[in-house]
């Protein structure tokens, strides 16, 4: 494949959470960031004979067979121990997510937004929006970083009480998160202000 990342800027696009595995893996991401980018993308499906592929939408199937087969082992464990944790996780973000699945493109953050395949990029959302087009509510798949403390830190209170109101919060914050890293505005900016304030007093 020829990977790639389209976003509003450069810096944007390097800072991305999208990259982390890739980097760790030495793959070489070419950055689109201008607007028209994610138009002219819609027609080229390929370069060559190799197949173009944003970093961010579908799996991020990386390396060897073996490393392959190990990191898929890996998931499945990790599935089998926060499976519940992440329905409720889903249950609380439902009206703006697909679905909750662990991540094996997040090495260092703990959260982002991918989309489907065939899943309209948030930049092309928002040019579509800039002309006066329609845009469809698209709900996102969040993949939350397995080998992060931030879900060892969710599962220890999930363990404790399956109804606690601080799963809800905290699963707000994590999907705010990953909006902001995308480039994205929140919904509602008070309420996600909020919730940082009341994190930061436990914390001190």
């Amino acid at each position: 494949h020829i990977y790639y990342l389209t976003g509003e800027s450069r810096r944007a696009v390097e800072n991305s959470p999208h990259l982390e595995a890739f980097k760790e893996k030495g793959y070489e991401v070419l950055y689109f960031t201008d607007p028209v980018d994610d138009i002219w993308l819609q027609s080229v499906s390929e370069f060559g004979d190799k197949a173009l592929q944003s970093v961010g939408k579908g799996e991020a199937d990386l390396g060897t067979e073996d490393e392959k087969k190990q990191a898929e082992e890996s998931r499945k464990e990790k599935q089998e121990t926060y499976g519940t944790l992440l329905a409720r996780i889903q249950k609380e973000l439902d009206e703006n997510i697909k679905v909750v699945r662990l991540s094996s493109r997040l090495t260092k953050s703990a959260v982002c937004l991918v989309q489907d395949q065939g899943d309209m990029t948030p930049q092309m959302e928002k040019l579509m929006a800039q002309m006066g087009q329609p845009v469809p509510k698209t709900k996102r798949i969040l993949e939350l970083n397995p080998n992060h403390a931030i879900l060892e830190k969710l599962q220890t209170i999930f363990n404790d009480d399956e109804h606690a109101d601080e799963i809800t919060d905290l699963s707000k914050l994590l999907y705010g998160q990953a909006v902001l890293a995308e480039g994205g505005q929140i919904d509602d900016p008070g309420e996600f202000a909020r919730l940082v304030s009341n994190l930061m007093v436990q914390a001190l």
